[in-house]
């Protein structure tokens, strides 16, 4: 993963791979056909690791969502949506993974295919399930549930694809982050006083 993403796969050799695992390049045919096969493993193995993250980080969907959501406090999604931004920029494994697909969606269209399932289609379809139940039970405003699920999720995406960017931008980022939640939920929850 490391040598995929710092230099693409075209810029990876086999030789370069097994120097890293620290075996014989004819030994790693033993274990994978080509290198495809290896990068292929790579990103069945990382998406695996993602899906578990984003179950970890993620409201669950239930029939009681809006009310988690209602009883959850500002502060309380604040933190859970900033320790998940954490989690995402400093994972070894999920900012390495992020630059592979980042790098390599334009290349190789399944490689495009998984960068749009994971970081734009699941966490919108996964946002819109969750803010339709809420517009649904009138905690939030009556408005298109995907739209609200655009307004969420984008600047989050575009300030972790900043700080990929600008590392030095972490702490700033948050910050906005922060800004970010309580803002959103200002406009969108209903005043349940």
């Amino acid at each position: 993963m490391t040598l995929f993403s710092e230099h693409g796969f075209d810029g990876v050799s086999v030789k370069e791979i097994a120097t890293a695992v620290g075996i014989k390049d004819s030994s790693l045919y033993n274990h994978y056909k080509s290198k495809q096969e290896i990068f292929d493993t790579i990103l069945i193995e990382a998406t695996k690791i993602l899906k578990e993250a984003n179950n970890t980080y993620a409201l669950p969907i239930t029939l009681d969502a809006s009310n988690i959501y209602r009883e959850t406090t500002v502060q309380e999604l604040t933190k859970m949506y900033v320790d998940a931004f954490k989690y995402y920029l400093t994972d070894d494994t999920a900012r390495k993974f992020r630059k592979v697909l980042v790098s390599e969606q334009h290349i190789n269209p399944y490689v495009g295919n998984l960068y749009n399932e994971l970081f734009f289609e699941r966490p919108l379809e996964y946002l819109t399930t969750l803010f339709t139940d809420l517009v649904q039970q009138e905690t939030f405003i009556k408005m298109d549930p995907y739209i609200i699920a655009m307004h969420f999720y984008a600047p989050i995406n575009f300030l972790i694809r900043r700080c990929d960017i600008r590392p030095d931008l972490v702490k700033e980022n948050i910050a906005l982050l922060e800004k970010h939640i309580k803002q959103f939920d200002q406009i969108y929850r209903l005043d349940t006083d």
